[in-house]
């Protein structure tokens, strides 16, 4: 085993413990002598990994004081999306071991226009919910749902930033079991720019996903915008060769 993996086995340890809260931005990490004896390791391979951790802007080491948190590590783990699913994003993000989290930022009832109205044709209202997913409390994913009122006309009691929104659908009985969705490069609207701290011209995923319940009715309509920092892919194609 080189130096090199052992230093990395012990950043990603040191992340894995900011990330899931044992330890806390603020909070002054375990002198060199403990975690070399933690680890089981020389003093010079864990000031490596601190020193690298220190250059990723994680930690900062103070001359007489120690080493200390001050910020969330950079995670290369990546959400992998393969267009369809009906597991929540939250569950997704927490299963590859990082902090999930939402906010709703819109909950209203409209009548259907547009794009909206082609998909619901038969509906005089429909509720949108627009909702934030977060990533170790920096903004992911941007979703814009649309469900039919006649289907679900409770939804604005419901804590979706509690509770998942397939959650939602499941207790009315109409929760999606087939998912159709298409995937683009796109620009965000430039209206979420700022709620998505990106630029402009930045590009990001976009998902559209058609959801319908077992009675082969649309149920959900959302368009879904994903960072490309967290995000890859992975699709599967049958080709017959002659």
């Amino acid at each position: 085993m080189s130096s090199e993996y052992i230093y990395e086995q012990v950043m990603n340890g040191i992340k894995r413990k900011i990330i899931e809260g044992d330890i806390k931005i603020g909070d002054k990490l375990a002198s060199e002598r403990k975690l070399a004896e933690m680890y089981g390791i020389n003093r010079m391979t864990v000031r490596c990994a601190i020193k690298k951790m220190e250059e990723e802007g994680t930690l900062k080491s103070w001359r007489g004081s120690g080493t200390y948190v001050i910020a969330m590590p950079n995670v290369e783990r990546k959400l992998e999306l393969s267009g369809g699913g009906d597991m929540s994003l939250s569950t997704q993000i927490r299963q590859i071991g990082m902090r999930s989290g939402r906010k709703t930022l819109l909950l209203r009832k409209i009548a259907p226009k547009g794009e909206i109205k082609d998909c619901y044709p038969n509906e005089s209202y429909v509720y949108e919910i627009t909702r934030l997913s977060l990533i170790n409390d920096e903004p992911y994913a941007l979703q814009i749902v649309h469900i039919p009122f006649s289907k679900f006309k409770d939804a604005d009691r419901f804590d979706f930033e509690k509770f998942s929104l397939y959650e939602y659908m499941d207790d009315q009985g109409h929760r999606p079991s087939t998912i159709i969705s298409n995937l683009m490069i796109d620009n965000l609207p430039k209206e979420y720019l700022e709620v998505m701290q990106i630029k402009k011209k930045q590009k990001v995923f976009h998902f559209d996903y058609y959801g319908f319940d077992d009675d082969h009715r649309l149920v959900e309509f959302t368009k879904s915008y994903h960072l490309p920092k967290y995000t890859s892919f992975r699709y599967v194609t049958n080709r017959e060769w002659e």
